[in-house]
Parts: C-alpha cells; sequence; structure tokens
C-alpha cells in the first residue's frame, strides 16, 4: 500500500486515517521514526502483545469463554 502525504512548514505529516486504523495508532500515541538507509520507517511505539492484538482477538468471546472455564473447574 502506498500513501502520498504533504510536509507541513513544521515538517510533519498526517498519517492517513486507513492505516491509523489498521495500526491501531490513536491522538496523543507515540510512534517510533528510523532510518533504513533506503527510506523513513515509521512504527507503532508501543510494541506490547496487547497492542499488537488489539482488534484481532474476539475479547467478549475471549471472557465468555474463560468465564465458563472457571465455573468448569470450580470444586
Amino acid at each position: 500500500m502506498v500513501k502520498k502525504v504533504t510536509i507541513s512548514s513544521k515538517g510533519q505529516i498526517t498519517l492517513p486515517k486507513d492505516l491509523r486504523d489498521k495500526y491501531h495508532l490513536s491522538c496523543g500515541e507515540t510512534v517510533i521514526v528510523s532510518d533504513s538507509g533506503e527510506g523513513i520507517i515509521i512504527r507503532h511505539g508501543k510494541g506490547t502483545l496487547r497492542g499488537m492484538l488489539k482488534g484481532k482477538v474476539d475479547t467478549e468471546g475471549f471472557e465468555k469463554d474463560i468465564k465458563g472455564l472457571r465455573e468448569e473447574w470450580k470444586l
């Protein structure tokens, strides 16, 4: 996916909404900007498991499954 953005007079860019949504980037979050030698790489600042799984896991179904297992395992 290639997107074209414009650099502002302050050196800022706006990440396209579809990319912000895809990578779960919200207002106020940090990103890591690095020089790859061939270009600039922008990465999510939070490399946590929760951040990587956000939006990919059905948390409601997961919670229901956990509650069911806890009930089964009660003595």
